[in-house]
């Protein structure tokens, strides 16, 4: 698998990087607000609205974190007010939380990218570094904006000016991909990954293993991208253990038949790391390999458990070949009627093979199994199995 398809994966639980950042150290609050966001960040509510109690009276971005701390306490609609309170003197801090509620749907507003964008670009304007990260992830997205590679990067490069490595990675995002107008530059992208994963992003580590077993914007280091994948993997990217599968499945055969068996269990193990957490691309790959008896017993029935569970997931590869195995019952009883509609549902989802298999079958197969086949393929939904979390990362820089 290339690096594209990993990182495409990856996106299933990368889905907002809209974020109330909460790294324990407050160096983006004034001095006088420092203790007590920390305390905040830290998780100790008490002690945060305690001290932010005491310094609203005279300070509009207290009032912006008081208000944050009230709906974290499920106190609504005082915390929507002094927020609205806050954003309306001006505060910086104010109009990012503003913009927070919009873009999250807090406390019952509705959702709403377009003002939630505008809140961010003021509070950006006033130097609001995590506001100029979530405007610029939403020009990097297009959401509530027109998607703008240019304005992405020059908002996220004043987000990652002071080396936040929440700035750092979703900079090196939009510096890894390019426009008619912004080509991309992987040079950068990966000292900016190399940067944030330093510093303990995961998915950063993920994306900085990735361009090094592939050589791509630095000098291909297999070892170093073994090292970063397996740092990512150990702090919740599960599609990390699917990258290690893949980097062992391409080294290069030897003579050594032995050593060639193991490297390729190994990789299967990884594989099936991968599909247990829930990677579609992982689940296929198992599948192949219990299939082909490749580095793992033969047993066509775990390798149709496997490609059912990445074909429910919505992967055309797996779900045209879950359609082969039920119409020809290569793992036991044959499902005509269930073959027919993943071939389906795997012709309609791009699958270049999966049209003329299924005219091939057609002939077998009576009409009214067809039909029926036709309506749960139209019905067809899928269901993701990784969980989908907006919040950022938990840092954990790696040991030395």
């Amino acid at each position: 698998m290339t690096a594209a398809r990993v990182l495409a994966a990856a996106a299933l639980v990368a889905a907002s990087i809209v974020t109330h950042a909460k790294a324990h150290e407050a160096t983006d609050v004034s001095p006088a607000l420092r203790a007590a966001v920390t305390a905040y960040r830290a998780g100790d509510l008490v002690a945060a609205e305690s001290s932010l109690r005491a310094l609203a009276p005279s300070d509009a971005d207290a009032v912006a974190w008081l208000g944050a701390i009230l709906l974290e306490r499920g106190m609504t609609r005082d915390g929507l007010r002094l927020i609205q309170q806050s954003a309306d003197a001006g505060s910086a801090e104010g109009l990012h939380r503003l913009a927070l509620v919009f873009a999250h749907g807090e406390g019952g507003t509705p959702r709403n990218d377009a003002r939630a964008a505008e809140l961010f670009e003021r509070a950006a304007e006033k130097g609001n570094r995590r506001a100029q990260l979530n405007l610029g992830t939403l020009y990097l997205r297009g959401q509530g904006v027109p998607r703008d590679l240019i304005q992405a990067r020059a908002w996220l490069e004043k987000a990652a000016a002071g080396g936040d490595p929440y700035a750092l990675y979703a900079l090196g995002r939009a510096m890894s991909e390019g426009a008619a107008n912004a080509p991309g530059d992987q040079v950068r992208a990966a000292d900016l990954y190399r940067r944030a994963a330093e510093k303990g992003h995961p998915q950063a580590a993920m994306r900085y293993g990735l361009l090094l077993g592939e050589g791509i914007g630095i000098k291909r280091d297999t070892a170093a991208a073994h090292r970063w994948l397996v740092q990512a993997q150990e702090n919740g990217v599960p599609e990390a253990t699917l990258a290690l599968g893949d980097m062992l499945a391409r080294t290069p055969a030897s003579r050594d038949k032995a050593a060639n068996e193991k490297t390729l269990r190994l990789a299967i193990s990884w594989y099936e790391v991968a599909a247990q957490g829930g990677v579609p691309s992982g689940q296929f790959k198992l599948a192949n390999a219990y299939l082909a008896g490749a580095g793992i017993a033969r047993d066509p029935g775990q390798a149709q458990l496997w490609y059912g569970r990445a074909a429910q997931q919505g992967l055309t590869e797996a779900q045209n070949a879950l359609g082969i195995m039920l119409i020809t019952g290569i793992a036991g009883a044959t499902d005509p009627v269930e073959g027919y509609k993943w071939l389906l549902v795997a012709e309609r989802g791009g699958h270049p093979d999966a049209g003329a298999i299924r005219k091939r079958n057609a002939d077998q197969i009576p009409e009214r199994d067809r039909k029926r086949a036709e309506a749960l393929a139209q019905t067809f939904t899928p269901t993701v199995e990784l969980a989908i979390d907006d919040k950022p990362p938990r840092l954990n820089p790696p040991k030395r």
